[in-house]
């Protein structure tokens, strides 16, 4: 009698313990759904479903755990371990993300709850086959011993057992049974109804043969064996050997009489074991049959399929008439809409081709030529767009602005992290250690932006894009230009009568920068004007590297030049708005955007020592970028400059 009560307390415990580990993954599931859960997502809900689905996890496992201990659990050191380490992981995580959520307290939270889960299932695990050894060999379980209250103990138990716990007995063998037949290729196991009857026990099986398997393996629905693979071989060599021609299907005929007595499979059968299915014969399975000559070679039909299937060309490459494009191909004589449809068309093969890179992540270059291809785009349509139809293509417009979004976000923290790495490889290793919260800080920031990333161009909304910008530039009516205006009036609108304008105005828009950026003229602490006059600078850059297939050969000194400039005015606007976010970091102590969960809470500026250095070292590399300004800015401003810029015009008419 006490063993009985002692018994029912702690099956209470355990079927407790089960149900509300089933609330709590339930709750946290749903409430992922519901939130959309993702890498973006508020650091509450992820807190929210991380502690509920790792409580649910924890509750189930010692509900199960506690259904198969028979004695006191004051006595089960290693379950009791087990709790305490997976508790207190999951404690120090629910109170530690996201404010204080780094390393080394990242390791410990997941090795200790790693840890206590891993023991939790090595104890289902002892139970379970203490329990099927006992069973399998004929003896009494002992009432005292591990998994009697399953329910499926024999008619020599004790009288008046109950069966309590046998839910989570069953959720346990059937989660052991299930990961030992995955990870065990030469055993299976079969179970039935829990009964009492004789039979109705886990029995483990020795696998049959490979041969046997193969051939119960593949019926028809006529219970016909129908081994594809077999029939074709011995057909074959049956005719390399006779030289006669043979109908492959007598052989299936032969197998067929040799199998009178095979029996259907049961619906049991075919769930737990996905190799004994029926396989319907395909329509070219049968055709390939049929079709095997004399010369064991292959009909006509079947080698055309073979050749399709086989072949590189057989399968179409997506966007193919983008990717191949060598160049723009523009003609003087193109219009000014054509031109610009060659160009989008040659920019968006670029994207396109550097996309599956992007997504692997692999290279960081492949992200870099992506997003220079998407801001190609842009610049393409901001530079021509009094020449295009705004009206459609302003939806493609936004798209094309979103994907170098994304993509930059992502990319500008990879450049900060190779200056970061540029300027730790000349320091001591005690200053790479002082600079770990700054780039961990930055790591995090960019798994959340590349998550972003992923998400987006994973998204229906981006391959929609895609798709309909492809068939909108491959569709040349609606590129099509007219040369007069509703009233009859001509006007410009070939390359060759246009383009020149077109330099000549960026050209004048950046000289006029001149007196501005003058060492006497500086006074702006926040650098505006460099910042607009880099804009200016790309726009002239891009706009002769779109038309340099027409212009002179003098075109790729100046894209030179202009590239110089570009890149120390870039590297000026990089280094202020990398003081920024850096003095915003030791206000936070995280890097991005104002959150809350990144706030200093004592309301003091945190110190860094290794940030502090390296913010001095940015604001010499930033007067260093000023010193060097006045010599690139030379070579644009110098006469020769000027001269060499008209003789690339002039080539519209020469070449």
């Amino acid at each position: 009698m006490p063993s009985d009560i002692f018994l029912r307390k702690y099956s209470l415990i355990a079927s407790l313990s089960f149900l509300l580990g089933l609330v709590s993954c339930m709750t946290g599931l749903l409430f992922a759904m519901v939130s959309r859960l993702s890498r973006s997502s508020d650091p509450e809900v992820i807190l929210v479903v991380c502690s509920l689905l790792g409580a649910g996890i924890l509750l189930i496992l010692a509900g199960i755990n506690i259904a198969g201990i028979r004695r006191k659990l004051s006595g089960n050191y290693s379950f009791i371990a087990a709790l305490v380490l997976s508790a207190l992981g999951l404690t120090v995580f629910t109170f530690s993300f996201p404010g204080n959520w780094f390393y080394p307290r990242v390791s410990y939270v997941i090795v200790s709850y790693s840890l206590g889960i891993f023991l939790l299932l090595i104890n289902i695990f002892v139970n379970y086959f203490l329990y099927t050894s006992k069973t399998s060999s004929g003896r009494t379980i002992d009432p005292h011993e591990s998994f009697t209250c399953t329910g499926a103990s024999d008619s020599t138990n004790v009288p008046g057992q109950h069966n309590d716990c046998s839910v989570l007995a069953t959720f346990a063998g059937i989660l052991v049974t299930n990961i030992t037949s995955i990870a065990s290729a030469s055993y299976e196991p079969y179970f039935v109804d829990n009964d009492s009857d004789e039979n109705d026990m886990f029995v483990v099986m020795e696998n049959e043969p490979a041969q046997s398997r193969l051939q119960s393996g593949n019926m028809t629905d006529n219970g016909k064996i129908k081994d594809q693979n077999d029939k074709i071989d011995e057909g074959m060599e049956e005719n390399m050997e006779n030289s006669t021609d043979k109908n492959i299907d007598e052989t299936a005929n032969e197998k067929e009489a040799s199998n009178d007595g095979y029996t259907e499979p049961t619906a049991l059968e075919t769930t737990q074991f996905p190799e004994v299915v029926d396989v319907a014969v395909t329509e070219i399975d049968t055709h390939y049959e049929e079709n095997v000559t004399e010369e064991c070679g292959l009909s006509p039909e079947l080698k055309e399929y073979e050749d399709l299937t086989t072949s590189k060309t057989a399968i179409p490459v997506p966007f193919s008439e983008f990717r191949t494009m060598k160049k723009t191909d523009i003609r003087a004589d193109d219009t000014m809409r054509a031109a610009a449809r060659k160009i989008l068309m040659f920019h968006f093969g670029a994207m396109i081709e550097h996309e599956r890179g992007t997504k692997v992540g692999k290279d960081i270059e492949e992200l870099h030529d992506m997003r220079v291809a998407a801001m190609r785009m842009r610049s393409a349509v901001e530079v021509l767009e009094g020449y295009l139809d705004m009206d459609e293509m302003s939806p493609y417009r936004k798209n094309i602005k979103s994907v170098r979004k994304v993509l930059g976000s992502v990319r500008d923290l990879d450049v900060f992290l190779e200056k970061i790495d540029h300027y730790l490889a000349d320091q001591p290793p005690e200053r790479r250690a002082q600079m770990d919260p700054l780039t961990d800080s930055i790591l995090i920031e960019k798994a959340k932006n590349r998550g972003t990333m992923l998400v987006y161009l994973d998204d229906s909304k981006y391959n929609k894009f895609k798709k309909n910008f492809a068939d909108y530039l491959l569709h040349k009516k609606s590129w099509k230009m007219r040369s007069v205006k509703k009233n009859g009036e001509p006007v410009p609108y070939k390359v060759m009568d246009v383009l020149p304008v077109l330099l000549y105005t960026q050209f004048a828009a950046v000289r006029a920068y001149d007196n501005v950026v003058s060492d006497e003229a500086i006074d702006d602490p926040s650098l505006e004007k460099y910042h607009q006059l880099r804009i200016d600078v790309k726009i002239l850059r891009y706009t002769l590297e779109f038309f340099r297939e027409v212009l002179g050969p003098e075109s790729k000194e100046l894209i030179k030049y202009l590239k110089a400039l570009q890149d120390n005015l870039g590297d000026m606007h990089d280094t202020v708005v990398a003081l920024e976010l850096l003095k915003k970091f030791e206000e936070r102590g995280s890097w991005g955007e104002s959150r809350k969960e990144g706030k200093n809470m004592s309301g003091e500026l945190q110190k860094y020592p290794g940030v502090d250095a390296y913010i001095e070292y940015r604001k010499q590399e930033l007067e260093s970028l000023l010193e060097t300004f006045p010599d690139v800015w030379s070579n644009v401003i110098d006469p020769d400059f000027s001269v060499s810029f008209s003789k690339a015009i002039s080539g519209i008419y020469t070449s």
